[in-house]
């Protein structure tokens, strides 16, 4: 049979019969591609890449990348009551300014066999691991990877703590994994001393490796990494009564110590929150059933905080106690409710000091721990 005889034309016009030739040639052009590119999640643009070669050098562009990672999405965990680890797995992706969430996706840890107090996301990646063997999961591609074990020389039961790092000078991620001391994990205790801590650097064949930190601490928050350097809340001193701000930078593995505001009696996962602000490192701490500070830190050697107070009692819910969550880059305060059955979150504006709710249509809380932060999709397939 004969092939049919295609026809381009320089441009659109219309023929004799009233239809309409269109115009074909020309391929699209680049910076078009760009802003369709901007707009597709990063698991269609793994597939585009293989397309041609100007989809992939505009994909692994370094302009494209940066663009791409300022698009930060909303990442939610939900788990089960009545289980020990975080089980379900919330994606979802929503418009700025909108209360309504465009996609999502449900995904599960294949590999995970410990617990997870709190999952930690750190440039596009996830820290599941709270125990012997940390997880590392990427939601982007729905993969995760099991971290060598970490054989310690006692019985520490669960309480190995992990914490993921990045350093973007040398692109590279590191997981620091901290032991308590033998006789520090009896059951009852809320504050263990830790002193034997450890890295791990993905990508790499070797094993984890034994770092110095002279002093025994305990962690307190859940962590934040900022231009390289991961921020946690801990007790030190004698009896682990005095609270301090944990500074570890990823590339020299090295450990500074930054005093909490005096206003600050104590750490919690649950009351007080570390965040980036603007660039900065900041703790969201509870002062009462409706009322917050959000200490910023200005000066770490000097150790100067500045302060900002905040409430939700104007809020039209009444009788909400609220987890915060984090920020968004817009300065908007990410607030869930720590009880009830509708799934949704509140954004608390600092500036205008107005409210916002974002309701996740067709899911209901099943009344356990819920996390949520920006997230920003990794574009690039090396890692997971």
């Amino acid at each position: 049979m004969k092939r049919p005889r295609v026809e381009k034309f320089r441009s659109s016009q219309e023929t004799n019969d009233g239809a309409i030739k269109v115009r074909y040639t020309d391929p699209i052009p680049a910076e078009l591609l760009f802003i369709i590119f901007l707009r597709l999640p990063a698991k269609t643009l793994l597939r585009c890449v293989c397309v041609s070669k100007l989809w992939a050098s505009t994909i692994r562009s370094q302009d494209f990348i940066i663009s791409f990672q300022s698009q930060s999405r909303i990442l939610f965990f939900v788990r089960d009551y009545h289980q020990t680890r975080f089980e379900n797995w919330f994606f979802l992706s929503s418009q700025q300014g909108t209360s309504s969430f465009l996609s999502r996706t449900t995904s599960h840890v294949s590999d995970s066999r410990s617990r997870c107090r709190q999952p930690q996301e750190v440039n596009g990646l996830i820290c599941c691991g709270y125990g012997t063997s940390p997880v590392i999961y990427n939601p982007t591609s729905g993969k995760s990877l099991t971290l060598p074990r970490i054989y310690v020389g006692h019985n520490v039961g669960p309480y190995v703590e992990n914490i993921l790092g990045y350093d973007q000078i040398n692109e590279e991620y590191k997981v620091l994994s901290m032991t308590p001391l033998p006789g520090g994990n009896r059951s009852g205790e809320s504050v263990i001393p830790y002193k034997e801590h450890k890295v791990f650097t993905l990508g790499s064949q070797g094993l984890w490796r034994t770092v110095e930190c002279n002093t025994i601490h305990c962690p307190g928050t859940i962590s934040v990494c900022i231009n390289g350097v991961v921020y946690y809340g801990a007790y030190l001193g004698d009896h682990m009564k005095q609270l301090s701000l944990v500074r570890f930078d990823v590339r020299t593995e090295q450990f500074g110590f930054t005093n909490m505001p005096e206003s600050v009696q104590t750490l919690s996962y649950y009351s007080s929150t570390l965040m980036n602000y603007h660039g900065k490192i900041a703790l969201a701490y509870s002062t009462g059933y409706d009322t917050y500070e959000l200490w910023v830190l200005e000066d770490a050697k000097e150790h100067e905080w500045s302060k900002v107070c905040f409430s939700t009692r104007s809020w039209t819910q009444p009788c909400i106690k609220f987890n915060v969550e984090g920020i968004t880059r817009m300065g908007e305060i990410i607030l869930t409710p720590r009880y009830g059955v509708e799934f949704y979150a509140v954004y608390y504006n600092l500036a205008t000091k107005q409210f916002r709710k974002i309701v996740i249509e067709g899911y209901k809380s099943p009344g356990g721990v819920v996390v949520s932060w920006e997230y920003v999709e990794k574009t690039s397939s090396m890692l997971l």
